[in-house]
């Protein structure tokens, strides 16, 4: 039986239409008379399609549970689409093509050949095919290219200049840049408007977001490879502003972390605290401080430190921003019910020596984390707070008992990150400002990289025998009286002293502690 037939049969289409219409269509295949029916408004598409999909065991898009984005290589999609009307997409991880009753068919084989990978067909309405094209913003091939070139143009500069984030951010006139370097934000040369589209689209097909949604927030993430081998993970962010969407763009350097702790900045004294607490077979190691201040950093160092072939180390982040050689890493999933307690208890069972706690930020996770430091495991993580000693009041708060958590706690560390002053730059009052403004290090800003400046507190038996006795604040600790405690004002004045950094950089810290 034929489509029509069919169709006419399950009450889909009039009779009459093709009795009246017969010299119309005399000369014309099944799917031509199908194709004018539907553009005469004569034959409902829907019914048509649900029709095809029994007939040639082929899905209809609209009910697929897969994210559909389009295509990575919005030129060739275009081009594909013009010669056959078949458009290629993404459903998920697969490489998909649409076909309406208007595609050509005869081009099935000619689409999978040009896109050179196993096709999964799917079925769609014409306005379905047509909405995904207008919402992609398909550039031409010229401007494809170039949005591809320029991205890698700005990744480039950004490494090259020790960028964290990238902000993409659409003004009136022009797409302002803006790297994030030694924690402040610096303008970079702008990138015309025109641009904006297929930048942002190829950035976020990347990232796996869709990129047909530009009014709500979006995040997603890709890998970058740069000119030099390096592979960095790009955490992606969007937001709709006054002039669009305006997009940051984190980038973790891949590279095996080998950071050490000499190299941090902290001095010998509290370096060798640190080592002693780090070597012990088990307790509790606290980094505390808000987001960006280092924590991590000084605990992947302490865990360079640790890493042997004779202990074992587990990490479980949200998400794991750098890769360890030698160290298990879970990344922690909340979304599909896997968070840090659950996954800590079963990080528990793998026999291990060493466990880092991305964050301790509920009553569970922190009963966990110090029942594992009583019973003989070394734990290392970090937890917001403002300062040393209210860690240990914001750890009661979570329900730890005082007696436990006063045999546990090793260390505290609370720590900022302060701009070094660059050697190479102003010191040198011979040099013009020409010369001065020409230091490759710091790009005439005067600093190059970041110095940590800490207060750390070692829980002797002094400590111990008050957290005991329930006491918290000042009558915990005395910086005057107290060997093992250092305050961030005395680090600060330390580092300014030895020229490491400047006080007005240190001031605007010491005004919150």
């Amino acid at each position: 039986m034929g489509l029509l037939e069919e169709l006419v049969q399950e009450k889909n289409l009039d009779p009459e239409v093709i009795s009246q219409s017969g010299s119309t269509y005399q000369n014309l295949s099944e799917l031509e008379k199908i194709q004018h029916l539907i553009q005469m408004d004569l034959l409902d598409e829907t019914h048509l399609l649900q029709n095809l999909s029994k007939r040639y065991s082929l899905p209809l898009l609209s009910t697929t549970c897969e994210e559909v984005q389009n295509h990575e290589i919005p030129s060739i999609a275009k081009q594909l689409f013009k010669q056959t009307g078949i458009l290629p997409i993404r459903l998920g991880s697969k490489l998909a093509g649409l076909l309406s009753v208007q595609s050509n068919w005869l081009g099935l084989n000619m689409v999978a050949f040009h896109l050179g990978q196993p096709v999964c067909w799917y079925l769609a309405q014409q306005q379905q095919i047509e909405a995904l094209l207008e919402s992609s913003e398909l550039p031409t091939g010229d401007a494809d290219i170039s949005a591809t070139g320029k991205i890698h143009q700005v990744f480039e500069e950004a490494i090259l200049r020790r960028c964290s984030d990238i902000h993409l951010e659409p003004e009136k006139n022009q797409l302002r840049v803006r790297f994030r370097i030694d924690g402040y934000l610096q303008d970079t040369a702008s990138i015309p408007l025109s641009l904006k589209p297929p930048i942002f689209s190829r950035i976020k097909l990347l990232a796996g977001m869709d990129i047909a949604i530009k009014r709500q927030p979006q995040d997603g993430h890709y890998t970058f490879h740069s000119n030099g081998n390096r592979l960095f993970d790009v955490r992606v962010s969007t937001i709709p502003g006054q002039f669009g969407e305006k997009l940051v763009l984190r980038l973790l350097d891949q590279t095996p972390v080998q950071y050490k702790l000499e190299a941090l900045g902290f001095f010998k004294n509290d370096l060798e605290m640190l080592y002693q607490a780090s070597q012990a077979p088990s307790g509790l190691i606290l980094m505390v401080g808000p987001t960006g201040s280092g924590k991590t950093t000084t605990l992947y160092a302490i865990l360079n430190a640790l890493n042997s072939q004779e202990k074992n180390i587990i990490t479980i982040e949200n998400p794991v921003e750098y890769h360890i050689e030698g160290i298990t890493q879970v990344s922690v999933k909340p979304e599909q019910g896997l968070g840090f307690a659950d996954s800590l208890r079963a990080a528990l069972r793998q026999d291990p020596d060493v466990l880092l706690i991305g964050e301790i930020r509920d009553e569970e996770t922190a009963g966990i984390a110090v029942k594992a430091a009583l019973t003989g495991h070394l734990v290392l993580s970090t937890l917001h707070s403002s300062d040393a000693v209210t860690a240990i009041q914001r750890l009661l708060n979570l329900g730890i008992a005082p007696d436990l958590l006063a045999e546990t706690l090793t260390v505290i560390v609370s720590q900022r990150l302060v701009r070094r002053v660059c050697t190479h730059h102003s010191s040198d009052k011979t040099k013009s400002t020409s010369l001065k403004n020409e230091c490759l290090r710091c790009r005439g800003t005067g600093y190059s990289g970041r110095i940590p400046v800490y207060e750390i507190l070692k829980v002797n038996s002094l400590i111990r025998d008050r957290i005991q006795a329930g006491e918290t604040g000042k009558k915990l600790v005395s910086p005057g009286h107290d060997l093992y405690f250092h305050t961030m004002e005395q680090t600060a004045q330390r580092l300014t002293q030895e020229g490491l950094t400047d006080w007005k950089e240190v001031q605007p810290l010491l005004l919150n502690v």
